[in-house]
């Protein structure tokens, strides 16, 4: 049979993780574009960052396809990545998974009832709600980047671990550019949404690293191959 072992544990040395430093320059560069927002509205950036990404030569079906993978479908990919957790007896990964994801969610519907942005004119779509920050931008990055994350620091080959890093990078980055694409959200409504999701990535690593989460909390047998704690 196949011994399968945890992820060895990390060192406990905060001042060598960058997650801490990468939360709060997020977090800080939010929360000044947010001010920025709601202080003047519009940015002098966001036409013309919406001109060059309206401009690109990808059919409006192509966009919705792309907008569709940081809508709904993150509810049962948070479930499925809470259970998969649960089911490898990680029971602490579990918690901070859940906690940040639906923290995110309500950090998302919290901050824009505060800065009630209208959102642009004729779009292609419909959108209903405020403009800031773009909620597809935010929970796709807090999502798909939170599973990056775990990926990376599992024992999976490294094959899979780099495709799920650049697919954490990628995807939130082509919703992004839909939202602007499709017309239902400025610029720097996306630009705040990565930065906040990023935040909430840094939030979850340094979570997960202060409280071992990688480490299965019981040991046991999955699947026929046998588990150990590091």
């Amino acid at each position: 049979m196949t011994r399968v072992a945890d992820a060895p544990s990390e060192p406990r040395t905060v001042g060598r993780d960058p997650w801490p430093w990468v939360g709060f320059v997020s977090a800080l560069a939010f929360l000044t574009l947010a001010m920025l927002v709601a202080r003047n509205g519009g940015l002098s950036f966001d036409g013309p960052l919406a001109t060059a990404v309206k401009s690109l030569p990808i059919p409006v079906g192509v966009w919705e396809a792309i907008t569709a993978l940081g809508g709904v479908i993150l509810i049962p990919i948070s479930i499925v990545f809470v259970l998969a957790a649960l089911t490898t007896r990680r029971f602490r990964l579990a918690l901070v998974v859940a906690f940040v994801l639906l923290g995110a969610t309500l950090f998302t519907d919290i901050v824009k009832d505060q800065i009630a942005r209208p959102r642009p004119v004729d779009p292609l779509v419909e959108a209903a709600g405020y403009s800031f920050p773009s909620g597809h931008s935010l929970n796709s990055a807090a999502t798909y980047g939170l599973i990056a994350l775990v990926v990376w620091r599992s024992e999976l080959p490294l094959v899979v671990r780099r495709i799920a890093v650049i697919l954490g990078v990628t995807l939130p980055f082509l919703i992004g550019l839909s939202r602007i694409a499709l017309g239902v959200h400025y610029p720097s409504d996306v630009i705040g949404g990565w930065l906040a999701g990023i935040a909430f990535v840094a939030l979850a690593a340094t979570l997960i690293r202060m409280t071992g989460a990688m480490a299965r909390d019981l040991p046991g047998r999955v699947g026929g191959s046998s588990l150990s704690d590091p």
